[in-house]
């Protein structure tokens, strides 16, 4: 499996560790989830295809399902401001990794969200509302264009 598209995986397994306090009831559904998403991981070639596939397969949905499920029934983890220099360390060095991942994963799934909102907008355009509003963007466009005064038309002659 390609690094990328395990990392990936992890980085989406460490979600729940890091959301919630977890209980052992939850163990068994996550490891089965995951075992499906690792071998879902194996057919792609790196994180970007990962995602792109993933993102439309039922995987996904079942994925989410069990947060939900998970964020139901075990509370979300608290990061006390720290009363010693370890505890605050350890929030500041979650917060950052947890920053880094997030920016990262937004990277890596900028174009295929790019490329998903060109796609629709490209859909958008071909239904009677998308017809519809290119009518009218020529309109104002048109519009924009000033007719000649009979007096210009004239002066050219």
């Amino acid at each position: 499996m390609d690094n990328g598209v395990k990392a990936t995986i992890d980085a989406r397994k460490m979600a729940f560790a890091n959301a919630y306090e977890l209980t052992n009831e939850f163990d068994n559904e996550i490891e089965e989830l995951f075992k499906k998403i690792y071998k879902f991981g194996e057919s792609c070639n790196d994180a970007m295809d990962f995602e792109n596939k993933f993102s439309s397969s039922p995987l996904n949905e079942e994925y989410m399902n069990l947060f939900v499920k998970i964020g139901s029934k075990c509370p979300a983890k608290k990061y006390d401001s720290g009363e010693s220099t370890t505890e605050s360390n350890g929030k500041k060095i979650f917060d950052e990794a947890s920053s880094d991942a997030k920016y990262v994963m937004d990277e890596i799934t900028r174009p295929a969200r790019r490329q998903a909102r060109m796609e629709m907008d490209s859909k958008l355009r071909d239904t009677p509302l998308g017809k519809i509003e290119q009518a009218s963007n020529m309109f104002h466009l048109f519009k924009r264009f000033k007719k000649p005064k009979k007096t210009d038309i004239e002066n050219k002659e």
